[in-house]
């Protein structure tokens, strides 16, 4: 505390401010009380000096706001994720109940050795299912492993296998079966069909966001690692308005937050969707203003509530 305080933090009440960091983590509020220490002089990063008047109590207040929006993004992620794993067993499963254990009902692209000589995707794939089935001790793979000779199908090994499984065998579906669930998620091309790589790079994006939020890693400012493809966007009118723009609405948190939006209400009926988006807009819209961060800082640009998404 006293270290933080010598660099110029406002710190109210000191005993509640060892709480917090004997709870949170020195190294992990760091994070949040980073934009708040005054720019370096050479420009480069910044300096160990907090922007006069900085309180503690902004910080955690940041750090709270960061933590109920994660918990609200959960909700919609678990709704999106357990539509996807369905519809991934279900067209899958159409072409046998053990069609991912023959790679001719996949993508020829998905068992082709990697130039490293590394094992093909599929390969790899494999190996994770059945560690994922080894682990299991749900009472309906127990089932399957006594009476089927230990073989899940399809649609029983989209429920045990993490979103990002789940996410690499849609990858590595046949075109075709990609491209009808990817309709099914209106993830469509200019004619209106399904379009298979575009569902691929946002169930990649709804992975990524999905892993910060359960390992409780920051959000509210993210660069995110895994961005919103905006090439294909011009043909799905709801999220054609981030192809221009500043390149922060995909960078941060506001594209896959859009995303979110769109894939929910694919998904959910009107109501539930329209609450949950009304949940968001009044938790970004309050929670945040007393922190003293911004929308844009979220990668929120001008005019977001003009949005069809969002109003």
């Amino acid at each position: 505390m006293r270290l933080l305080a010598s660099r110029g933090l406002v710190i109210p009440d000191p005993q509640h401010a060892e709480s917090v960091l004997q709870a949170v983590g020195y190294y992990r509020l760091s994070g949040y009380w980073y934009p708040y220490r005054q720019p370096s002089p050479n420009g480069a990063g910044r300096a160990d000096e907090f922007v006069s008047g900085t309180s503690l109590d902004q910080i955690i207040a940041l750090y709270d706001f960061d933590r109920r929006l994660k918990l609200h993004l959960l909700d919609a992620l678990e709704r999106i994720e357990i539509a996807a794993r369905v519809q991934v067993g279900h067209v899958l499963g159409r072409r046998g109940a053990y069609a991912h254990l023959d790679p001719v009902n996949l993508d020829a692209r998905f068992d082709q050795p990697l130039t490293s000589g590394k094992p093909s995707r599929y390969q790899e794939w494999l190996r994770r299912m059945h560690d994922a089935q080894q682990r299991s001790r749900e009472d309906f793979v127990e089932h399957f492993r006594s009476k089927y000779d230990g073989r899940l199908p399809a649609w029983v090994v989209t429920e045990i296998l993490d979103f990002g499984g789940v996410s690499t065998l849609y990858s590595g579906l046949k075109s075709r079966d990609r491209d009808e669930i990817a309709a099914g998620f209106g993830a469509l091309d200019a004619r209106g069909r399904g379009n298979g790589a575009v569902l691929t790079n946002w169930l990649r994006v709804i992975n990524y966001l999905r892993n910060t939020c359960a390992h409780h890693s920051r959000l509210w400012n993210r660069n995110m690692d895994v961005q919103l493809g905006t090439a294909h966007l011009r043909s799905i009118g709801p999220l054609a308005h981030l192809r221009t723009g500043p390149t922060a609405q995909v960078s941060r948190v506001f594209g896959p937050l859009c995303l979110m939006l769109f894939l929910l209400a694919e998904v959910v009926d009107d109501d539930a969707w329209k609450g949950w988006r009304d949940d968001l807009v009044a938790l970004v819209t309050t929670a945040l203003p007393p922190t003293g961060r911004t929308l844009a800082e979220m990668g929120f640009p001008q005019g977001w509530r003009t949005s069809s998404l969002w109003r």
